[in-house]
């Protein structure tokens, strides 16, 4: 009897949402308004790394030996062993210094 009543009361509820129209399918869509952002533009000219507060960056390229690491072929992690630290091949590294403060260019 109770099964019965819960498949006449799912029928009903089913028929009902059915036969019900569907108003909301008829409103109109109200458009999109998408407002600008507040974030004012700085105009940089044709290089974009310049700024009003800093001015360029100099460049600077500074030649020197890069610093590598190897580990030896019977290298055991478990023994915790220091890395082999060697100068490598030359290599052009690029600095880049405020030009307020260009004799920072070379300090580490």
């Amino acid at each position: 009897m109770r099964s019965s009543f819960a498949f006449l009361a799912l029928a009903s509820s089913l028929t009902v949402a059915s036969a019900a129209p569907s108003f909301a399918a008829d409103y109109a869509v109200p458009p999109i308004t998408r407002h600008a952002a507040t974030v004012p533009y700085i105009d940089r000219g044709p290089n974009p790394y310049c700024g009003p507060r800093c001015g360029c960056p100099i460049v600077a390229r500074v030649r020197h030996h890069s610093l590598e690491q190897a580990y030896s072929y019977g290298f055991d992690p478990r023994t915790r062993d220091e890395p082999h630290y060697y100068y490598g091949p030359v290599r052009t590294y690029v600095r880049y210094a405020n030009p307020a403060y260009p004799e920072r260019v070379l300090a580490y």
